[in-house]
């Protein structure tokens, strides 16, 4: 754990989500290792922390952004290039995906490439498609499965201290159609799919356990007051007013859903727009239940049962102050609050 917290220690949380960013953009890591490497963590803390946005630019911050993207492009220079492209056989275009110990033989079974073994606590395992054969990936999971068109790459997870529980996130980068670029029309019709897939194989609305549980009668509302993030995904948008959305967002449409063990984040990006022609892509980040538990909790992995079952105890209390106080707050923005919502039991994954 204190090896995963490093970077923290050095860099103010401003200039860490800055750098965040820039090294998503210059590398193109996953989310999970551009996070991994920032101390950031979407599924667990990132909610509560980010109240730095609203805090002055003082010269302290000023100094850690400096002193910070210094690490970054040291960091950047030195990372070798562990792939060549020349000696790489691209997995076959159909491939099926688990979690555990079974997805780490998944990963080897269709790629030559080698574990990506970091020294502070994460190792990483990609597939990736060249166009034009892109790939077709299905995700298991406990009960159900996710199968995504038009994949560039994937990315699975290991968390070297729980090694025994194979891989545990997964990032996926795909096209949200089959050619480089497509119609206003027929994105929709692709979004629509999307959609459809989300109901029939029962993924539901995630709610982080101390965000305000938004009533999905104010789906609408919220997407365009917050950059097209979804609150009910059961709600297919119809082409005006997907076309309004789109417009509205500056083209971005964010879902967080859960199906049994896996927390699935999607974000849909307009990329390229022109008089003729459009240009969107998706990425879909798919964490299981067992890492958020244990995520969330300080030094979880150095506790004994009883010690891990009381420090989750004491988190959800936590949440729940933060969750309550959140949903006054935003009620008084006039939206509504869903109280039958019910965190899915996270505790189960982590026994």
């Amino acid at each position: 754990m204190a090896a995963e917290k490093y970077q923290r220690l050095i860099l103010e949380d401003k200039g860490r989500a800055f750098l965040h960013q820039e090294l998503k953009l210059i590398t193109g890591w996953s989310q999970s290792k551009a996070n991994f490497l920032f101390g950031i963590h979407p599924s667990s803390n990132e909610g509560k922390n980010n109240d730095f946005f609203n805090k002055s630019f003082n010269m302290k911050n000023y100094l850690s952004l400096i002193f910070g993207f210094s690490i970054c492009c040291l960091l950047l220079a030195c990372t070798p290039n562990t792939k060549s492209k020349g000696n790489e056989i691209m997995p076959p275009q159909s491939a099926i995906l688990h979690f555990g110990q079974q997805g780490l033989k998944d990963f080897t079974q269709y790629s030559n490439a080698p574990i990506d073994r970091q020294p502070a606590g994460m190792n990483f395992l990609s597939l990736d498609w060249r166009p034009p054969k892109l790939g077709q990936v299905k995700i298991v999971t406990e009960q159900s499965n996710f199968e995504i068109d038009n994949v560039i790459s994937v990315m699975g997870t290991q968390i070297a201290r729980m090694g025994n529980d194979g891989v545990l996130i997964m990032d996926v980068n795909a096209s949200l159609h089959a050619n480089e670029y497509t119609t206003r029309e027929d994105a929709y019709q692709a979004y629509v799919k999307l959609m459809k897939q989300m109901s029939e194989k029962n993924w539901k609305q995630y709610f982080l356990p101390y965000s305000e549980r938004i009533d999905k009668q104010d789906n609408l509302k919220y997407m365009s007051q917050n950059m097209g993030e979804v609150i009910d995904p059961s709600y297919i948008l119809s082409f005006k007013e997907w076309q309004e959305m789109m417009d509205l967002t500056n083209g971005h449409m964010y879902f967080n859903l859960y199906n049994s063990n896996i927390n699935l984040g999607i974000s849909l990006s307009k990329t390229y727009k022109d008089d003729k022609k459009e240009q969107y892509m998706l990425r879909y980040s798919f964490e299981h239940f067992r890492y958020t538990g244990f995520n969330a909790i300080s030094n979880s992995d150095e506790m004994t049962a009883e010690q891990l079952k009381q420090a989750f105890l004491d988190e959800r209390r936590e949440n729940e102050k933060d969750r309550k106080f959140k949903e006054q707050k935003i009620k008084l923005e006039g939206y509504h609050i869903d109280g039958s919502y019910v965190d899915p039991d996270v505790w189960q994954y982590m026994r």
